[in-house]
């Protein structure tokens, strides 16, 4: 009996304390590197979501301004552009009075531009957050769906299809003013109301820009509604932009020289056409067909180890950069067709 009791004793003991060690120790070792693989993967997903936000927002920014390009200079189905002079001069990118946005006949038919460009620095009042740096993209049209009724206070175009009526357009804010007919010229079928669309694109420094501000720079659109400007965030991260803008000497639709600045005399880099006279801004900026648009997208967050030391060519004479922080950046560009403008010259 002792004999078989010792047996089943021996057969029934626990490990030892080495074994237990070894054990433990092993697994450890195992939860170590199932950790490490974890946050080698949760890293890998951060980055991989950083640099999508990043491509999305740039790409998203590029199509918005494209979308907006290719509708500016938009006034009517009439074709009232065809022939018409640009406003002398321009209206302010802050107007919201119909008396001030341009379009007039009386003593000729003239409408503003579809596109109007400004430096960094020039001063826009109805712009409270843009950035120091920031250039300033004003865009000018009608709506493409036809409003209902007037609302009171919002400046419309109303072209007229009558060769009885005595002008070729109304632009008011008042009801009784619009009185403009259809081909048939039947005085109780009216043609369509459209009402001014007018769009600045630019930089600030901040999303959300209360309380200091977030630090996130951000491409923003102040458009004119209900006859005041009102700001809204269009694509977070966009931290610079640059437009360079081409321009039809020959009147043919296409452009034939890209400039930073058409109001500038450009004759000594744009030579394809000789005779153009560039000594009139204003006759510069009207025959803008083109805009190729830069812009430099950064990630929202910072990334473990990353410096940025390299410098970015958005086509100005002076790189962007370098930045020297965390973030991860790239520049998108893409080229936007001013349809109704070049259009017309075809």
């Amino acid at each position: 009996m002792m004999a078989g009791q010792s047996s089943i004793l021996r057969r029934q003991r626990g490990v030892s304390l080495v074994e237990l060690m070894i054990g433990i120790t092993l697994g450890l070792l195992l939860l170590t590197a199932l950790a490490s693989l974890y946050y080698a993967n949760t890293m890998s997903r951060s980055e991989l979501t950083k640099s999508s936000e990043q491509i999305e927002n740039g790409r998203y920014a590029l199509e918005l301004i494209r979308r907006d390009a290719e509708l500016a200079g938009f006034f009517g189905a009439g074709g009232i552009a065809k022939g018409a002079t640009p406003t002398n001069p321009q209206p302010v990118p802050c107007a919201t009075s119909p008396a001030s946005l341009g379009f007039s006949t009386s003593p000729s038919v003239t409408l503003p531009l579809a596109v109007t460009g400004f430096a960094p620095g020039t001063v826009v009042p109805c712009l409270t957050d843009v950035a120091a740096g920031s250039e300033i993209v004003v865009m000018r049209r009608v709506a493409t769906v036809p409003s209902a009724a007037p609302a009171a206070g919002v400046p419309y175009l109303q072209v007229s299809s009558c060769p009885d009526d005595g002008v070729s357009f109304v632009f008011d804010a008042s009801a009784p003013a619009f009185n403009m007919r259809t081909k048939a010229c039947d005085p109780t079928v009216l043609a369509p109301l459209r009402q001014a669309v007018v769009r600045i694109f630019y930089l600030s420094a901040c999303d959300l820009c209360s309380n200091g501000g977030d630090g996130i720079p951000t491409l923003k659109m102040a458009e004119l509604v209900n006859s005041a400007f009102q700001s809204q965030s269009l694509a977070q991260g966009i931290q610079d932009m640059h437009v360079v803008y081409g321009v039809d000497l020959d009147n043919n639709g296409s452009a034939d020289c890209y400039v930073d600045d058409p109001g500038a005399n450009n004759a000594a880099a744009c030579t394809s056409v000789p005779g153009y006279d560039w000594s009139v801004p204003l006759t510069n900026w009207s025959n803008v067909t083109t805009m190729r648009v830069s812009v430099l997208a950064r990630t929202l967050q910072r990334s473990m180890g990353q410096v940025d030391n390299r410098t970015y060519d958005l086509g100005r004479a002076t790189a962007s950069g370098p930045f020297n922080d965390g973030y991860k950046r790239h520049v998108y560009s893409t080229v936007a067709r001013l349809v109704n403008v070049a259009g017309t010259r075809e």
